[in-house]
């Protein structure tokens, strides 16, 4: 009987003994030890490390990528994010960026960057590019007209007669409305509102003009009627 006791006994203490072996050692395993971030080139390491609540020398159970993903999204450069944990202590963040469409750039204000669907990145910047249409307004620029704006800027990315690569600049003014300027100095006034039509209208004015081997030098459609034209002599 005594010595069935002690062979309970010792299967008990190995058993807690195994218990707190398992306890223990996977703790070195779900530790953080290493942070692999991919796909970041505007955004810094360390501003993800801070969104995602990753913390070096704690215990990976306690981290949520799920929760970790939404924080980082919050960075506007952010369009996309997966957060993945490893068993032996590393979590890898892969990054997808958005890229910027435009600079807009309004009298006394800093320029930046907005997407195609008028969200701000960040603050334009020469190491981040600055070979971009730019929206330029005196004034505040109304929701309503910046997504006209931004609206022929997306019209120009799939034109054959006037692409997005040729626009230098459009200005904004609240009373006037939406003037195009081309790299080559060519005019195009499209006043406020029915920017579509406008546009394809335009796109229907330079197809015509060049078929009759002429260049528009400014182009006045803000009526939405007629194309008042003017030519160079």
């Amino acid at each position: 009987m005594r010595m069935l006791t002690k062979g309970i006994s010792a299967v008990f203490i190995l058993s807690v003994c195994g218990i707190a072996f398992f306890a223990i050692e996977p703790s070195k395993h779900l530790t953080v030890k290493e942070v692999v971030i991919a796909g970041n080139s505007k955004i810094s390491p360390s501003e993800i490390i801070k969104r995602s609540g990753i913390r070096a020398g704690s215990t990976s159970m306690l981290f949520s990528a799920s929760k970790a993903e939404q924080k980082i999204l919050e960075n506007p450069w952010v369009s996309d994010v997966r957060v993945k944990k490893f068993f032996h202590g590393k979590i890898k963040v892969e990054i997808s960026e958005n890229d910027p469409f435009c600079i807009v750039a309004p009298e006394g204000a800093e320029p930046h960057y907005i997407n195609g669907q008028g969200t701000r990145l960040g603050v334009a910047e020469p190491s981040q590019g600055l070979d971009f249409p730019v929206i330029s307004s005196k004034e505040e620029i109304s929701p309503g007209l910046m997504l006209q704006a931004i609206e022929i800027l997306n019209l120009s990315k799939s034109s054959s007669v006037l692409d997005w690569s040729e626009i230098s600049e459009i200005v904004v003014e609240e009373a006037f409305g939406i003037k195009l300027l081309t790299l080559d100095r060519r005019f195009v006034n499209f006043g406020k509102n029915n920017m579509k039509n406008k546009w394809h209208k335009v796109e229907r004015i330079i197809i015509h003009s060049r078929k009759k081997n002429l260049v528009e030098k400014d182009i006045d459609i803000s009526s939405g009627e007629v194309g008042v034209i003017g030519y160079d002599s």
